[in-house]
């Protein structure tokens, strides 16, 4: 009786030791899933700046050096033309304005 009276209690302090490392070490588990796909989320936002950062440094060298996209820019930023110039202006579907 005595052996299987102290399988039983070895048994309980084990699932006791397994119970209590759950307990204490799950808060934790959660906690560095949570910060996993945080980190996720902010690899594809620096993923967008990056091209964004990419586009404007384009859209830079190309004011800088090219002068007719520069007059294009201009021309449509200030709502002009050249003599004989016939322009389109498309309504967005967005319904937002244009900026």
């Amino acid at each position: 009786m005595l052996p299987t009276a102290t399988r039983v209690v070895s048994a309980l302090i084990v699932f006791c030791l397994l119970l209590t490392a759950g307990f204490t070490f799950y808060p934790e588990w959660i906690r560095l899933s949570d910060m996993k796909r945080d980190l996720a989320k902010e690899k594809i936002h620096l993923v967008e700046l990056q091209k964004l950062a990419g586009e404007k440094t384009q859209e830079v060298h190309l004011l800088q050096t090219d002068r007719e996209y520069l007059e294009m820019i201009a021309r449509d930023k200030l709502n002009m033309m050249k003599p004989g110039e016939t322009i389109f202006r498309l309504s967005s579907t967005s319904g937002h304005p244009r900026a």
